[in-house]
């Protein structure tokens, strides 16, 4: 009867232990070892991986957008790509916005600058730079000074410098100006010939500067 008593006792407790290692295995909370054996009698709590896991990153799904459609002042169709907040896509971003098309859905070409817009927009933005810089100079006295610029536009649209006079006279502004403008002046479009080939346009500009 002890003998019975005894076997009953012990087969409990191996499936109480082989159940506690099936929940801790399924559980995920087992260390990693491949080599590892787990023995009769063997302490299951050295076996327990405690470190904590962190959790993946949520993945973040970029807003949503809508295109809007409106009219130029030319007629043309311009179509805007529009987050949901209402915010407008930054052009050059992930998702930049969508380019000008008419209403047969082909892309509208950009119109080029004419060259007199184009030009105006540079000297304007050359003055202020030539003005602030040689405000400091030692080789430019105080005063007024005219400048003015004889230059031509190439067959290739490219700006060439052929003289600069300063009134009154200084060499220092004169190289200045020169150097800046063949360095920095925007490619034009070429002029047309009578025979409709590019041809060399010669140009006059002045501005002035103060000290």
């Amino acid at each position: 009867m002890k003998s019975l008593l005894v076997l009953a006792l012990l087969a409990t407790t191996m499936s109480v232990k082989a159940q506690s290692l099936k929940e801790t295995l399924f559980a995920g909370k087992l260390k990693s070892d491949t080599g590892s054996v787990v023995r009769k009698g063997e302490d299951l709590s050295t076996k327990i991986d405690t470190t904590t896991r962190k959790k993946p990153a949520p993945v973040v799904e970029p807003p949503a957008q809508v295109v809007t459609a409106s009219l130029d002042a030319s007629g043309n169709i311009v179509t805007t790509a529009i987050q949901q907040d209402g915010t407008p896509v930054a052009a050059g971003s992930s998702g930049s916005a969508t380019p000008a098309v008419d209403s047969a859905g082909n892309p509208v070409p950009v119109k080029p600058k004419d060259n007199n817009e184009l030009w105006k927009n540079y000297i304007d933005e050359f003055t202020t730079t030539l003005r602030t810089d040689l405000a400091g100079s030692k080789k430019v006295k105080d005063g007024t000074y005219s400048i003015l610029i004889d230059y031509e536009i190439g067959v290739d649209g490219q700006i060439g410098v052929n003289n600069v006079n300063v009134a009154p006279e200084n060499s220092f502004i004169a190289q200045q100006v020169k150097e800046r403008i063949t360095l920095t002046a925007p490619r034009m479009q070429p002029l047309l010939g009578t025979n409709g080939k590019p041809r060399k346009a010669a140009k006059k500009q002045t501005i002035t500067i103060s000290k």
